[in-house]
């Protein structure tokens, strides 16, 4: 019997076992937390209920260490009669992290850093800066091997949204750019990379959020968009990533009143999931909901009316309901009164059911935990990372060829961040401080007083340069990213040096459309450590710039810009 036979004999069967319960169950996908749990503690006994009681068709990671995933997913797969899928947001890759950071008094043998976790890769817009698709292949194929090793099969990506609005507070560097075509290329190569590794690809968030100036975590965007502009933006990803056959699709929460006229958020909306994607784009796989506790659903609906519309307009799969029981009752009860068909209910057990089988569930549920190590955070995959981080620095001005630094100039590192964080800025400093003992480290955040700034600002005169580290990024229920008016003024004050300043934005590129110019201006789209080491490494000459910038910065620079600085074979390794 050939292995696509025996998959559809064990769709059929399975299905055909299953209590009304059972198939209601496997619509929804429930929170996990994948730490270590005690098997009475309230997070296990959470989990368990969810598997035992009703049913559930997998779980969503919300937090645990690699080792931590297999173990909890492991212990999970036991209990389950049937095979559970196990979902993540992987957008930096396996990037489950518990970090080792050498302080003074440990053995001075020991590494100065062990990440913990699995490879993390540049953000998508990073990857996009690159302008090499096989950068996107790479970082699916890497994402999925590692994630297939702790037990995760079904990833919520790639981000398919073209992001041209500047103002766009939640999709930003998750895009891979603004320009339709370019995204799209990257979109199919991450989605063949992913898949090629028997891990499920998610196009999100269809029809598409890159032109959203509000948060759906938040409200109800509205978009005045018709079905012709959506064809020449919004659409060109998804399409490709169809081609490229993903097996998902992730709705967003957002109206687009041409398209449906009731107003309905495009996860609850028949004319959109059905009629738009299911009709006129062909997709087959299956089709799965935001995460139903944004605000864009549950300031108009209760879960459970969620729940059954958002069924009822052509999604399979419910992700994280505001009140799961409240949820997995509404549709119950849809289906036993009529409301939902049973036909209907089957149709969608059925893909999911496919989806299991497609990715081994069928076969073997369980991950061998002795060969986490020999496949998560592998050198060869390290590597590739560190090759996307360089090529997507991308130095936008250098005024009198300040980059790369001479040897022998003084540096002081300045990061700014939302919150206080004292691991950021460590990595590009540690680069710097390898070449030159006397470069300092100071960090600033949105909560630092005028008092502390007056200080630092009276130490930055004996530095030649000061390298401004922005850590920004866009993030759920955080509004637009911004400075406080200290910040500004921490800012404004940095204009009146004489000595060359530098800024870098670890995250938000747009940043810079709220910012004086600089004798350096570079963007590095995210802030993980491998990003800061990039960086430094262009600053003092140890490697060059090749990444073009994949955004429009509003009133600074155009997409496509970018300026190609070869390495001048300066500065040193840091181990």
């Amino acid at each position: 019997m050939s292995t696509r036979a025996q998959n559809v004999n064990w769709v059929e069967s399975t299905l055909a076992s299953m209590t009304l319960e059972e198939k209601v169950g496997q619509l929804f996908i429930a929170d996990l937390i994948a730490v270590y749990s005690h098997h009475e503690s309230e997070n296990y006994r959470l989990a368990k209920e969810r598997v035992i009681r009703h049913h559930v068709g997998g779980f969503v990671i919300a937090g645990g260490t690699v080792s931590d995933i297999a173990l909890m997913t492991n212990a999970l797969q036991k209990l389950s009669r049937t095979p559970l899928l196990i979902n993540a947001d992987l957008e930096g890759g396996l990037w489950f992290l518990h970090p080792y950071r050498w302080v003074r008094g440990r053995a001075p043998e020991l590494p100065r850093y062990v990440s913990g976790g699995g490879t993390v890769f540049p953000s998508a817009m990073g990857i996009g800066a690159t302008g090499d698709v096989k950068h996107a292949y790479e970082f699916g194929r890497v994402t999925a091997r590692e994630s297939r090793a702790v037990g995760i099969h079904w990833s919520n990506t790639p981000v398919a949204d073209v992001n041209n609005n500047a103002r766009n507070p939640i999709i930003n560097t998750r895009s891979f750019g603004e320009d339709p075509d370019r995204v799209a290329a990257m979109v199919e190569a991450y989605v063949r990379g992913l898949q090629e590794e028997k891990m499920l690809a998610t196009l999100k968030h269809f029809p598409g959020h890159g032109d959203t100036e509000e948060d759906t975590h938040m409200k109800l965007p509205v978009l005045p968009f018709n079905r012709e502009r959506l064809e020449k933006v919004e659409l060109v990803p998804f399409k490709a990533g169809i081609a490229a056959g993903a097996k998902a699709v992730m709705t967003s929460h957002l109206a687009l009143p041409q398209l449906d006229p009731g107003g309905r958020p495009a996860t609850l909306s028949p004319t959109i999931l059905t009629g738009l994607l299911r009709k006129s784009l062909s997709f087959q796989g299956i089709v799965i909901t935001d995460g139903m506790t944004m605000q864009g659903i549950t300031d108009h609906y209760t879960a459970g009316e969620a729940a059954v519309l958002a069924i009822e307009a052509g999604a399979d799969v419910v992700l994280v309901p505001s009140d799961f029981r409240e949820a997995y009752t509404g549709v119950l009860s849809a289906v036993q009164s009529g409301r939902i068909s049973s036909t209907r209910l089957e149709e969608s057990v059925r893909r999911i059911l496919e989806a299991k089988s497609w990715v081994g569930l069928d076969r073997n549920r369980f991950v061998d935990i002795q060969a986490i190590s020999r496949e998560v955070a592998a050198p060869e995959s390290e590597a590739l990372a560190t090759s996307a981080f360089q090529a997507s620095v991308t130095l936008l001005r250098n005024a009198k060829n300040t980059v790369p630094l001479k040897v022998g100039t003084k540096v002081h590192v300045v990061t700014i961040s939302d919150e206080p964080d004292r691991q950021i800025g460590e990595a590009l400093h540690t680069v710097l401080q390898a070449r030159d003992s006397t470069a300092m480290l100071s960090r600033l955040s949105n909560v630092t007083g005028s008092e502390e700034i007056a200080r630092m600002l009276k130490q930055l005169p004996s530095s030649d340069i000061v390298v401004v580290g922005i850590y920004l990024s866009v993030g759920s229920w955080k509004g637009t990213p911004g400075f406080s008016k200290q910040i500004r003024n921490f800012i404004t004050a940095l204009g009146s040096r004489r000595k060359p300043v530098a800024i870098v934005t670890f995250g938000d590129p747009y940043v810079f459309g709220k910012l004086p110019s600089t004798d350096v201006m570079i963007a590095a789209y995210s802030g993980w450590r491998k990003s800061e080491e990039a960086v430094a490494k262009v600053l003092i000459g140890a490697v060059g710039t090749t990444g073009k910038l994949p955004v429009t910065i509003p009133g600074k620079f155009k997409a496509g810009e970018g300026i190609q600085l070869p390495p001048s074979g300066g500065g040193m390794e840091v181990r």
